[in-house]
């Protein structure tokens, strides 16, 4: 059963998506995006401010990275993790309270990595940045175990970056762990179920509004006309032999659960590790708001995935 705050910001998310979607959003220019840009940074000023941490700003090659180390750490294992919002939202301003939060919670080091957005810098721009992220964090802490880890658009850069590296003769993460990963942004609008716009606070009503407006797939900021089935564009079609254990959270009625579970089923064919939980009655990443008892135990849980990892 929700929390009766869960219950309540789900009527607030609710309401604020819906003023959100009275544009179209199969056809945003840049001045829409910079001002649903800005509205989603003031609504992040009203979650709790975590301060038991130190943060640093590291700057490589017009990328910026956030060091964040909570006071108290488990082990020695560096956490690489890359934000949500589409590829065109998003930045450690917006995420700041969710990494140390999460930080916080499972007693880990992080590294944010605040990349370029879309429809400014589109793929494989975003990657690219992926792949120096990482590299940086090899060198940086050597002999550290790393960990790649995002929520929605940040779980499918965690996710494709494994496959970019994969080959290459350099250490591999050693687990992944992923919020409602956006593993298709490249699916047809009709591949999103109408039975959850309205379960789905947070993205439902944009997806919903995207249908009745004809707006195409919703990757159109992100990538050109590329292979629809290009992995590192969607990891749905990758080949995961030989990933590291992964852990996946997201809700039972949420817009991308179908697509989830699509790729779920994909790993567990490969015999890959694979651990899940399900959350029933909540929404698209609503571990955005921290100040949720469900969120806590959300990252609790991934807490424990990392304590079986190897050190």
């Amino acid at each position: 059963m929700l929390s009766i705050k869960a219950r309540k910001r789900k009527k607030v998310i609710s309401f604020f998506m819906r003023l959100v979607t009275l544009i179209k959003p199969g056809d945003l220019s840049l001045f829409q995006i910079k001002i649903i840009r800005n509205l989603v940074s003031i609504a992040s000023y009203r979650r709790s401010r975590v301060t038991n941490n130190t943060i640093e700003k590291i700057k490589i090659d017009k990328l910026d990275l956030y060091h964040v180390k909570p006071n108290e750490l488990s082990d020695e294992k560096k956490i690489l993790f890359f934000h949500g919002g589409g590829f065109f939202i998003g930045n450690f301003k917006i995420y700041r309270n969710y990494v140390s939060f999460l930080a916080e919670v499972v007693g880990r080091e992080i590294i944010f990595v605040d990349y370029k957005l879309s429809p400014e810098s589109k793929y494989p721009i975003q990657l690219e940045q992926a792949k120096l992220a990482y590299s940086f964090i090899l060198e940086k802490f050597q002999g550290s175990h790393v960990i790649l880890a995002g929520d929605s658009a940040g779980g499918n850069l965690a996710l494709s970056l494994f496959l970019a590296v994969r080959e290459e003769k350099i250490t591999k993460p050693v687990g992944i762990f992923c919020v409602s990963p956006w593993v298709n942004p490249t699916a047809q609008l009709s591949e999103y179920p109408d039975s959850f716009c309205e379960s789905d606070v947070l993205i439902g009503p944009f997806i919903k509004r995207a249908k009745e407006t004809g707006s195409g797939p919703l990757s159109y900021l992100y990538c050109n006309e590329l292979d629809k089935i290009d992995p590192l564009i969607s990891p749905l079609f990758g080949d995961f032999r030989n990933a590291p254990p992964i852990m996946i959270q997201y809700a039972e009625k949420e817009m991308l659960s179908i697509q989830i579970e699509q790729f779920l089923k994909r790993l567990k064919k490969k015999k890959i590790t694979v651990l899940t939980k399900v959350w029933k009655d909540l929404w698209h990443d609503f571990q955005l708001e921290t100040d949720l008892s469900e969120t806590r135990k959300s990252f609790v849980l991934f807490k424990h995935f990392l304590d079986e990892l190897p050190t």
